[in-house]
């Protein structure tokens, strides 16, 4: 074991690294952590991400404004009148087929097509806080496009509010895990001001 890996390692076991990133969670949400979440933050319907790359998607959506267009003409379903579930999470071409699911649906379909076009981008759960809407957990994707960061969120019927920049709408969406074109799973700050969240046993990476 290195000098860094011990450092991390005596932070871990004394607390203070635990201690550190609640206070980084109530300064900054949207700092990303160095640590791997269990696939059951995401939720209970999550699946592996890998697996929602697979398969051939027959729908061409090159954009963030072409994916953003496409998911309005889909409709919004809650997983127990869809499917007869609390939380059950559609493959993106199965949601192809039915058009028709829910946030972490529309946001799947969406984080991979982004991610087919070779964009930067995030698929989030979190919680979102917009005004005039229901406030709890949610998903979307964070992207970069020209050295900027944008919001899609796919559950949105226009395209003003289904692409916003970041800084516009930061104060609306609290990330708590997200999953990158690597697709490998990390935390976001956020997910220590939950009392759920500051209980889960990370990892680093």
């Amino acid at each position: 074991m290195g000098l860094r890996d011990l450092a991390g390692w005596l932070s871990e076991a004394s607390g203070l690294a635990h201690e550190r990133r609640i206070k980084l969670g109530e300064r900054d949400p949207w700092h990303r952590l160095d640590v791997v979440p269990p696939l059951r933050a995401f939720g209970p319907g999550a699946g592996e991400f890998r697996d929602y790359l697979t398969r051939e998607s027959r729908v061409h959506a090159p954009s963030p404004d072409a994916v953003a267009s496409w998911l309005h003409g889909c409709r919004y379903a809650e997983d127990m009148h869809l499917h007869d579930e609390n939380d059950h999470w559609l493959h993106p071409v199965t949601f192809e087929l039915v058009r028709a699911g829910d946030c972490e649906d529309f946001s799947l379909w969406a984080w991979r097509k982004l991610v087919e076009a070779r964009v930067e981008a995030t698929f989030v759960v979190g919680v979102r806080r917009v005004p005039d809407a229901p406030q709890g957990r949610h998903a979307w994707v964070h992207y970069r496009d020209g050295g900027r960061d944008f919001v899609l969120d796919g559950v949105e019927r226009t395209m003003a509010r289904s692409i916003r920049r970041l800084d516009e709408v930061r104060s609306h969406y609290e990330p708590q895990v997200g999953v990158g074109r690597d697709i490998r799973p990390f935390a976001f700050a956020g997910l220590y001001r939950e009392a759920w969240g500051r209980a889960l046993r990370l990892r680093r990476r």
